[in-house]
């Protein structure tokens, strides 16, 4: 989104050049203009890490990634169960190799391969999921953040919505981050969380 929204500035530059540049010369003085103040593009943005730190949908995303966490790990200790108890069982049975036939303890050795090859078969397919779930709830999340931030945005006239974080500075890298002596009057974080059911209640 910077990147898109610096590109666009860039190419307004150069338009603005190109235009100056193909303009006929003559020689008619120039006359003097007035540059009026504050008639610029408004600009505004979003506290990032702060909208993520209160909006409802990131706290239910969040409770939902541990309920799956959960819901594998139980199954997973069950499985992990069951394949000790096989494998001790196998081992026993190499013990007494005289009252234990060779098919009988080839088939306890097969068993012991299956459920350690089937639990680890469901510990990867359940990292998978899990990734696959959170990064399409961050996904649909931040197109949440977007939409509602772009709806504001119109509504109150300004151009351009950058993203910071609270914590950012002039030197932080890979941000766009404003001069902060607007107290605070482009910052749009709490009324998007409110348009998005999330209101912050100042505590006073």
């Amino acid at each position: 989104m910077k990147r898109i929204i610096l590109a666009a500035l860039v190419a307004l530059s150069i338009n603005f050049v190109y235009a100056q540049t193909k303009k006929p010369v003559t020689k008619t003085p120039a006359k003097s203009t007035s540059v009026k103040v504050g008639t610029g593009p408004k600009i505004g943005y979003i506290f990032e890490d702060y909208i993520f730190e209160n909006y409802k949908e990131v706290k239910k995303l969040d409770e939902d990634i541990k309920k799956k966490q959960d819901t594998y790990q139980e199954t997973y200790n069950k499985m992990a169960i069951e394949y000790q108890t096989l494998y001790l069982d196998y081992q026993n049975s190499m013990k007494n190799l005289d009252s234990m036939t060779t098919e009988r303890l080839n088939e306890k050795l097969r068993k012991v391969k299956e459920v350690k090859s089937a639990s680890e078969n469901f510990q990867r397919e359940a990292e998978k999921e899990l990734q696959q779930f959170t990064g399409d709830g961050v996904v649909r999340i931040k197109t949440s953040i977007k939409t509602t931030a772009e709806s504001i945005a119109k509504e109150k006239g300004f151009k351009y919505i950058f993203t910071r974080n609270k914590a950012d500075g002039p030197m932080t890298s890979n941000r766009v981050v404003l001069y902060a002596g607007d107290k605070g009057a482009g910052n749009i974080s709490d009324a998007v969380l409110a348009r998005m059911g999330s209101p912050v209640v100042v505590k006073k």
